[in-house]
């Protein structure tokens, strides 16, 4: 039996580590009978050296040997051996040490003996072969394979002839192993069960490890019997036999959901501690029971179900929630203390590559999944942290590991198949293993991207997974498509080699990572040039010279293209949105340095630099105190070429009036109602996430959200935080129009402390049309408003069109019952339970102290002018609640058809009228004397808060009423509070009667101090009377699920997947016309009908995944809403609901026959024939395939 081994390069069966510098006997021929000779023109035996490493290696420190007592017998010549170069040594017994011919003084036995390369000084054998070389026949080789440019270990491989000086690529002579065979798949188990292991080739030794360690001849235990498998395993076989070729390593998971769900701090064989160097402060971020003075206190506990608050079967619910990753390995590459990735996270490029399987397994079966074997690095920033123990990963997938690539559909229908790598991306600053944060939601990165998906751009894709480390748990992560060259070529056309693809970085931002970066700083330098010009028109030109345009405005191919605006400014607006204060310009540098993007540009194409969201942590009020931030700028980032950024470019470019018009009218479009970036889509966007990873929380809340001393993370505290991000979508839907339409750039694009004036948003909203019987009104908050029904806008230039008509629009006449001078009696309550007493009419405050106006304090002073009543004395330092009442009468019964009340408030609190809840802000759970809020900044504070409150007004009564309130600060010594309260009852005052029967759509402005508003643009239903939709009123008559593929065209204007035409059709099939305000769906796809929308009897309207896929394929077809996620490609149930939660209509489509094959991606949509409500929409038999391709939306 022939042994071989190398002692420190460490390799397995798969793939050498990528090391710094390693040199290795790649191949030996032990005869003469080949045609390769020396300089004296004779045939020798020869010995292959190899660098597989990533530096030179000195080859005079090594020695080749035949003897293993003599380990030194013939050292190496003075040389340097490059990555990647062959040294072919002859072993002719001539002894010349001659660098570029060298001679051993010893030959080979061509029937195999004793060889090893020692490293001469400590002489330590680096690689032996033992007992001997094998025995080969004439004019062959022995040696190892090569993949992808790179050696792979192994049992040792004959040739059929040598390859001296090259890579190993001849043909085995060799038969091999049939491949291993596993009685049970790889899965999620309940109970026991035993593993039977076959290979059909008669002889062969089955090897096979539990501890992922690879097996080889020499390594893991010899099968003879069926395996039992009594909990959660990783099993890798392979199968050896005399003179043939191996198997490959197959890899296979058990995962025992009872066994995760209660895994133990010290699990057999894991190292509970190694060193590390902290910084203090990642040290204290990761808290005390993770880290020590001396390095890292590994933590593998699940907390129990009890500590969640659950039980054990809802803990393992979770962990079946979400398709799982197996990553299997040797665990010394994670934590050896010099080479394990986890122990040294910090290391980067190939010598920081380790080999691994990876397995995707989906327990409800949904996926069919694979098995790849993979190099794994760690990947990110804060990631690399030592103090980090849940650090985010990439999977390279290369020829050296099996598989040259990933052949697999990771995000189904929604991106490409194939991929080079992939990442394993975690949440890291606001997360539980790393700071304990309140804020861990893990959506808030992936929410970024989905919205540049939905505004039609290129994006990269995410899906949750539950990952396991050779079997262990370690919480949830996202797979993340890399913006690369590779990506770009799968996704735009073409070949890797002619995109160009920049990122931020922290010392040398904007360097090209694939590609040049000749394309980036020429953009750089016009867009300056651009900024500094002082003619209007010569800015306009430098402007289309960017996007490849003549003077004549006319696209020429003979011209570069650099820029495409209109990503540039969904990019945008999308970091506005978000608040993004770490990317593209980031905070934390004062503004002066650039972070977090990737843009990609093909060298000689038309489309120009696009620009991706990248790391989007620091968004989206993550921090609570930026709930307000405004990141519009300018910024001084970028002023220099390695500060270059995407927010620099944008702030040059609106020196040309034409990009700030472009902009604005994006802006309008996708911040209004109804549009992709309003409050309800970006509510529908985040919840559509929040579902799909909240049946899984409770996982990685056992597994990353306790920490010694303190209380376990619940789901509630998840929901929590996702509750407070709905908060925060809809304050930032409230606040960035203001921002844009205030906002600044430099005067000349030269960084200054005076700035000008440039808006970007028009501070004017829209008008809201109310259809009434007799045809509609307008609602707007001021101004006048111009109307047309003819399909123009009613404005020409700054000016009214010709034609278009005015109307008053409706106004409010509203009494204050409580406002700035009321009086009010305030009490700090003592330790204990507050009841609801206080809160009642009939309750004695008269021992409380009395004031007058807003109640609160400021150690700043900005709300001195609101406060009439001060407690910091009463408050500061030493509690969080403050109870107040507003005793108000009415000597009769109060009149109104509208009550509100208005707050401006920090931080939270919880409204009482009459001893009844009406509104609460910021405080979860019931009112607590030692409550704390969640906090709201000031410049929030200071806006009013305003809460539609008429649904109770029935509880205002003729005589004494009281508006209670609890307010509650963030902590006890926060620097200011601030409570002030208005009540008010009101009468609408109807504006101008717009008669609009016959006509099916308005648009309309506002006009208000020379200043025009938003264009409203809205289809109109029946101006007679229209009830709120309900059961049985609507059925979804055609569905397009699985579309055909996007023509050219399409391609190129960013419509390449098929799921950019998917549409639902709804037929009203009641006798009435019906108001679908209000509706929405959150069971299949995600939508929600916040504006007015009457449907006639018979009407038909489409919901749509794209508004653009649907204009372009079905330009004659309106769009009623466009909906989040996409319809699945197998069996889906959709269930519509009215405002109330009620159900309107739910059906169960499916791929599978007797379902009509032809609309599962051949282009024809399903048509509902059963009209009748009798029948039903989920019966098979009720439907058909469109009788065009296409489908008909829209019509019958």
């Amino acid at each position: 039996m022939i042994f071989y081994r190398i002692l420190v390069a460490a390799f397995c069966v798969g793939a050498f580590p990528a090391l710094r510098a390693e040199l290795l006997v790649s191949e030996v021929m032990p005869g003469t009978e080949h045609d390769y000779v020396d300089e004296d023109g004779v045939s020798n035996d020869w010995i292959e050296l190899y660098n597989a490493g990533d530096s030179e290696v000195e080859l005079g420190l090594f020695s080749l040997t035949d003897d293993p007592q003599n380990l030194t017998k013939w050292q190496l010549p003075e040389a340097q051996l490059k990555p990647g170069e062959f040294l072919v040594v002859f072993a002719s017994g001539k002894d010349r040490r001659n660098a570029s011919v060298p001679h051993t003084n010893f030959k080979l036995k061509s029937e195999g003996e004793y060889l090893a390369l020692v490293l001469m000084e400590e002489k330590k054998v680096r690689q032996e072969f033992l007992p001997a070389l094998p025995s080969v026949a004439k004019s062959r080789s022995c040696g190892y394979l090569f993949r992808g440019g790179r050696m792979v270990a192994g049992q040792l491989t004959i040739f059929s002839r040598g390859t001296p000086g090259a890579r190993n690529d001849a043909p085995s002579v060799q038969p091999r192993v049939k491949d291993t065979k596993f009685s049970v798949d790889r899965g999620f188990y309940q109970t026991p069960f035993e593993v039977e292991i076959s290979s059909a080739t008669e002889g062969a030794e089955i090897r096979y490890t539990l501890d992922g360690t690879p097996p080889s001849s020499r390594n893991g235990l010899i099968y003879k019997d069926p395996i039992p498998i009594e909990s959660t395993s990783v099993l890798r076989v392979m199968a050896w036999k005399e003179e043939h070729l191996s198997t490959d390593i197959d890899t296979v998971s058990y995962i025992f959901p009872s066994h995760v769900a209660k895994q133990p701090a010290r699990p057999e064989g894991w190292p509970t501690h190694y060193e590390a160097k902290l910084n203090p402060f990642f040290a204290r971020m990761a808290g005390k029971d993770a880290t020590d003075e001396n390095g890292v206190i590994v933590k593998y506990a699940m907390a129990s179900s009890e500590n969640l608050g659950v039980e054990q079967e809802e803990l393992e619910k979770s962990l079946l929630a979400l398709p799982s990753i197996s990553i299997v390995t040797d665990r010394s590459h994670f934590f050896d203390s010099k080479r394990g990735i986890h122990v040294k996270p910090e290391g980067r490029g190939r010598q920081w590559e380790r080999p691994v399987s990876v397995e995707l397994i989906d327990p409800e079966g949904r996926e069919s999944g694979f098995q790849i074997d993979a190099g794994i690095r760690v990947r990110g920033g804060h990631s690399r942290s030592a103090a980090c123990q849940k650090h985010g990963y990439r999977l390279y997938f290369r020829k050296e590991y099996g598989a040259g690539e990933l052949d697999y559909p990771l995000f189904g229908d929604e991106g490409v198949s194939r991929f080079d790598d992939i990442d394993l991306r975690t949440a890291q600053n606001y997360s539980y293993h790393y700071s304990d944060s309140s804020h861990h939601t893990l959506v808030r990165d992936v929410f970024s991207r989905d919205c540049q998906r939905d505004m039609g751009q290129p994006y990269t894709r995410s899906r949750y997974y539950h990952l396991y480390l050779n079997g262990l748990y370690w919480g949830i992560y996202q797979t993340q498509e890399h913006a690369e060259a590779s990506y770009a070529a799968r996704y735009f056309g073409g070949d890797d080699e002619e995109f160009d693809v920049l990122k931020a970085k922290p010392s040398s931002d904007g360097r090209a990572t694939d590609g040049k970066d000749q394309g980036w700083r020429r953009l750089w330098t016009i867009a300056n040039a651009m900024a500094r010009e002082g003619a209007p028109e010569d800015r306009l030109h430098l402007l289309r010279r960017l996007q490849g345009i003549n003077a004549n405005g006319v696209a020429d191919p003979l011209l570069p293209a650099y820029l495409n605006v209109d990503n540039l400014i969904d990019y945008m607006l999308v970091i506005f949105l978000t608040g993004n204060f770490d990317g593209p310009v980031t905070q934390f540098a004062r503004n002066f340095a650039t972070n977090n993007w990737f843009s990609i540009c093909r060298r000689n194409g038309r489309e120009g630099f696009h620009f991706f969201c990248h790391d989007s942590e620091h968004s989206l009020a993550a921090e609570p105190s930026t709930i307000g931030i405004n990141r519009v700028g300018p910024f001084v980032a970028g002023t220099s070429y390695d500060q270059f950024n995407p927010q620099w470019l944008h702030q040059q470019l609106t020196s040309v009036e034409w990009y700030c018009a472009r902009f604005r009218a994006r802006a309008e479009e996708v911040l209004s109602d109804g549009g992709i970036l309003s409050r309800s889509a970006n509510l529908a966007r985040m919840r559509h996430r929040a579902q799909e990873v909240g049946r899984a929380m409770l996982a990685e809340c056992a597994r990353w959200g306790w920490r010694a001393g303190e209380p376990v993370k619940t789901k509630q505290d998840w929901e929590e935080s996702i509750t407070w991000l709905e908060q925060v979508l809809e304050k930032r839907a409230e606040l960035v129009p203001g921002q844009l339409a205030e906002a600044m750039r430099f005067p000349r694009g030269v960084p200054v402390k005076e700035v000008v004036k440039r808006p970007l948003f028009n501070p004017v909203p829209a008008p809201r049309f109310r259809q009434r019987e007799k045809g509609g009104t307008f609602a707007a908050e001021a101004g006048l408003v111009y109307f047309r029904m003819d399909g123009l806008d009613p404005r020409e230039g700054q000016g009214v069109r010709a034609g278009s008509q005015m109307a008053q629009p409706d106004a409010l006449a509203r009494k204050i019952i409580v406002g700035a001078d009321s009086p009010v009696r305030i009490n700090i309550p003592p330790e204990g339970p507050l009841g609801d007493e206080w809160t009642q009419p009939e309750f004695d405050d008269r021992a409380w102290r009395e004031g007058k106006g807003g109640v609160g304090y400021d150690q700043r002073e900005d709300y001195q002018d609101l406060i009439g009543v001060d407690v910091e004395k009463d408050l500061f330092g030493k509690g969080t609640t403050l109870l107040a009442r507003y005793t108000f009468d009415f000597s009769e019964a109060p009149a109104g058809d509208l009550l509100v009340l208005r707050l401006k408030v920090e931080d939270g609190f919880v409204a009482y009228l009459n001893g009844v809840e009406v509104g609460r802000e910021n405080v979860s759970g019931p009112l607590q004397w030692n409550a704390r809020a969640r906090s709201r900044p000031d410049d929030v504070a200071m806006s009013w808060l305003a809460l539609d409150i008429t649904k109770h007004r029935g509880l205002l009564r003729k005589g004494k009423n009281v508006l209670a309130i609890g307010l509650v600060n963030e902590w006890e010594r926060s620097s200011d509070l601030l409570l002030l309260p208005e009540l008010s009852l009101g009468n609408e005052v109807r504006g101008t009667l717009v008669e609009a029967e016959g006509r099916d759509r308005i648009k309309a402005r506002i006009l208000t101090e020379n200043q025009w508003g938003v264009l409203l643009d809205e289809r109109l239903g029946s101006v007679r009377q229209a009830r709120p939709v309900g059961k049985g009123d609507l059925l979804i008559s055609e569905v397009m699920y699985h579309p055909g593929e996007p023509d050219e065209r399409a391609v190129s204007i960013g419509l390449t997947q098929k799921s950019d035409f998917e549409f639902l059709e709804l037929l009203n099939v009641s006798r009435d016309a019906v108001d679908l305000t209000g509706m929405y769906c959150r069971e299949g796809i995600y939508f929600f009908q916040a504006s007015a929308r009457i449907v006639e009897s018979g009407e038909r309207v489409i919901i749509a995944r794209n508004r653009r896929g649907m204009s372009h394929r079905y330009p004659e077809c309106a769009v009623m809403t466009a909906y989040q996620g996409n319809l699945g490609n197998g069996r889906e149930s959709i269930v519509i609901r009215a405002a109330d939660g009620s159900e309107i209509v739910s059906v169960t489509y499916n791929d599978e026959d007797p379902w009509p094959s032809s609309a599962d991606g051949e282009g024809y949509s399903l048509v509902l024939t059963n009209l009748s409500l009798e029948g039903d929409p989920s019966d098979p038999e009720s439907w058909k395939s469109s009788d065009r391709e296409g489908g008909s939306p829209g019509a019958p």
